[in-house]
């Protein structure tokens, strides 16, 4: 979640909504919790003050909006994972950090191709990084 994190600051700077430190306090509690008995409570906790303050497409509707719906989403997908242990939510983390760099080099340069997008450095990077991240915990 390394630079979702900025995404979701960043929009929140923009747009005077949000609350990125409800996405940090997630997130820790995330690392904090990592291979012990989590309390399902907590996590509903977590999940229930997470939802509202990610942002809708329909009222925002910006770049910005779209890295920080990725970031807030991951984060979501996150805790859910730690609740049901369901490998679907990691795949789906996977997916907003790559689509977040994908739609960053798309927004810089409009003329890349889906090939050129999926062998550029950022993204091959992420997926190594990612790779590795899961050689980790297994």
């Amino acid at each position: 979640m390394r630079p979702l994190t900025t995404e979701y600051i960043s929009f929140s700077k923009n747009h005077n909504w949000g609350d990125p430190d409800l996405l940090t306090a997630c997130i820790e509690f995330c690392r904090v919790g990592k291979g012990t008995m989590v309390n399902h409570s907590d996590i509903k906790f977590y999940l229930d003050k997470l939802d509202p303050n990610i942002p809708d497409m329909d009222d925002f509707g910006d770049f910005d909006s779209s890295y920080a719906l990725n970031a807030s989403c991951a984060v979501y997908e996150l805790l859910e994972y730690i609740s049901d242990k369901d490998k679907s939510h990691i795949f789906n983390i996977s997916t907003y950090m790559i689509d977040t760099i994908d739609f960053k080099l798309g927004e810089a340069n409009a003329n890349l191709t889906n090939e050129e997008l999926e062998n550029y450095p950022d993204v091959v990077r992420e997926r190594i990084f990612q790779l590795d991240l899961l050689k980790s915990y297994t």
